[in-house]
């Protein structure tokens, strides 16, 4: 894990290639929002990490891409300690919502603005928030799951049903 002068690569970028690199192997689900073709869910298995590109059985992906993973397993996943007193970039986007995120562990939330309607907070870490028993808008459910706070623009209460 480097260093890169408390830029988007420190906060959210590196986050996710350490969640990453814990999954080798393990077919996952990833979400993107940052894409032209609007939200995509492609099952994949990761082969290699190299340059902050995940090469896969279904394509190579930029990590700075990915919003969350679905697991349809329990992940042991180790995370990265929240830092405090961070500048730059870190501090206005990743930073406040990872405290509201830690805030609120155990708590149910949706997520409007992806593919996550609900979920539980399970940990967070720096950029990073593990969440347990997703529930997808395509129906679909994961035991698990990670997403990056940089990339959450709305937690919201869970959908009423």
């Amino acid at each position: 894990m480097g260093h890169f002068d408390k830029s988007i690569c420190d906060c959210c970028v590196c986050p996710m290639k350490c969640v990453l690199m814990q999954l080798m192997e393990q077919q996952i689900t990833v979400d993107f929002l940052r894409t032209t073709f609007g939200q995509i869910n492609i099952p994949f298995t990761i082969d290699r990490i190299e340059d902050f590109i995940v090469f896969t059985d279904q394509g190579n992906i930029a990590i700075c891409q990915i919003v969350a993973l679905g697991l349809n397993m329990e992940a042991d996943i180790k995370l990265k300690p929240i830092r405090k007193n961070i500048v730059g970039e870190c501090a206005c986007c990743e930073d406040p919502m990872t405290n509201l995120l830690n805030s609120m562990k155990e708590q149910q939330i949706s997520i409007p603005s992806s593919t996550i309607t609900e979920a539980t907070i399970a940990g967070v870490g720096e950029g990073i928030v593990l969440l347990k028993d997703l529930i997808t808008n395509t129906g679909v459910e994961f035991d698990s799951g990670v997403a990056s706070t940089c990339a959450l623009d709305i937690v919201a209460p869970p959908i009423k049903k």
